[in-house]
């Protein structure tokens, strides 16, 4: 598959000319000021002689730039990169054996010469990206024994996996993702997301603001109060089966999840995953077993099967509701007494099941009359709120009874027939 490679105009890198022929890579490199940090790091771990050798090789080099950058970001020194004891293990990182030309470069695993894999995406607008943070800024630079490719900052394997960063992030002086370590140990999901190259996951990480929005939301204090049934089918929710970083990512995309059947929005254009923003400063955060995207929202999928207490409803004319039965745990209310009052408990989800048919319409109204939520051509207050999950399925009318809306909700309604009209009792 040939691709281009694009730089913005503010960054657009001087042009680096094909070298005469019969220099190899390691000639190539000190021949150009650019490299000198490079050249000095292949001296320092003896490889000068290797990758002068036959090859042939594909190097993506980090330019001097790259190198200060990484420096900076890693607080150290030259001094300190060059006396790492592994280096040579850093700089055959960005060996490839073979010579890969640009026309020839693909999204996918890399395996280079230190035994490791690194990971090339292709972003939208065509950039090609190594483990999510490092660009290649020019290409195909001709050498005796190979091609060179250069970077914008040096590559690392990583050394941790999800599990571990999540755990260790708990930890710093700043502590992000306690709740969502806290909720995997809870649902014994941590062994799921440690592991190694071989285990190629996407970890949408909600932060711990996040979760205590959830537990508004659920009217919790935290994860242990949570049933673990939903809560093993929220953390399911956030993972994705495969490695894909930010650039990997396409407007419009549904992504598969863990949990069957369940997938996940992109929506590139406003940063978000279906409703949850992505934090634009840690995406990309990179494991062995795949990559981490913060996000500052849980996402809640549809509970269309967590259905607590299914309540149905018949008629008696155009006068009243009656309740023909309540089925599950988390609703009460007397059978076949005209507009009977339901008590429903906040927190749980709940499917009405409205056998008066279409000519008696069922909505979810407050103290003052507002609709909330409707069965038919009603619009409620309430229907576009993700974490209510509004369903109409024919006869069937299902909703998450979140906090919000069970501080308004007061009745149920015929919206024909007003003097079709019960009151509705929340309890915690």
């Amino acid at each position: 598959m040939a691709i281009s490679f694009a730089c913005s105009e503010d960054d657009e890198p001087d042009p680096i000319t094909t070298e005469p022929e019969g220099q190899n890579v390691v000639d190539v490199a000190s021949s150009n000021d650019d490299f000198s940090t490079l050249v000095s790091a292949v001296v320092e771990a003896d490889l000068a002689e290797t990758l002068s050798g036959p090859g042939p090789f594909t190097v993506f080099a980090p330019n001097n730039d790259a190198f200060s950058r990484f420096l900076e970001e890693n607080n150290l020194t030259a001094e300190q990169l060059l006396g790492n004891e592994n280096l040579a293990e850093i700089l055959t990182y960005h060996v490839v054996p073979g010579e890969i030309p640009s026309s020839a470069v693909e999204a996918g695993a890399v395996n280079s010469v230190a035994n490791s894999t690194f990971y090339i995406s292709v972003a939208p607008d065509n950039s090609i990206w190594i483990n999510g943070n490092t660009r290649i800024i020019d290409t195909d630079i001709d050498a005796s024994n190979g091609i060179i490719h250069v970077l914008d900052n040096v590559i690392t394997a990583p050394e941790y996996s999800i599990a571990e960063i999540a755990l260790a992030a708990t930890e710093s002086s700043e502590p992000e993702f306690t709740q969502l370590v806290a909720a995997l140990s809870r649902a014994e999901l941590v062994e799921a997301v440690s592991g190694g190259s071989g285990d190629n996951l996407t970890v949408f990480a909600p932060t711990d603001a996040a979760f205590e929005d959830l537990y508004d939301v659920l009217g919790v204090t935290g994860v242990d109060e949570i049933p673990l049934e939903l809560l093993t089918s929220v953390l399911e929710y956030h993972v994705v089966p495969a490695r894909a970083f930010s650039q990997d990512l396409r407007q419009g995309n549904d992504l598969p999840t863990l949990l069957n059947g369940q997938t996940l929005s992109v929506d590139l254009e406003n940063l978000q995953i279906n409703e949850s923003g992505l934090i634009a400063t840690s995406l990309n955060i990179h494991a062995t077993n795949g990559v981490i995207h913060a996000i500052d929202r849980v996402l809640l999928p549809a509970m269309g099967e967590e259905v607590s207490a299914t309540i149905t409803l018949d008629n008696v004319g155009a006068s009243a509701y009656v309740i023909s039965s309540i089925n599950g745990e988390g609703a009460s209310g007397e059978l076949d007494v005209e507009n009977a009052a339901i008590t429903l408990q906040a927190g749980l989800r709940y499917t009405f099941v409205n056998d008066g048919g279409s000519a008696h319409p069922l909505d979810f109204r407050d103290s003052e009359g507002n609709i909330l939520l409707a069965q038919g051509d009603q619009e409620g207050s309430f229907e576009g709120d993700s974490e209510v999950a509004f369903e109409v399925d024919g006869a069937n009318v299902s909703f998450t009874l979140t906090n919000g809306l069970a501080e308004e909700l007061a009745v149920y309604r015929c919206t024909a027939h007003p003097s079709m009209e019960g009151e509705i009792i929340i309890t915690d």
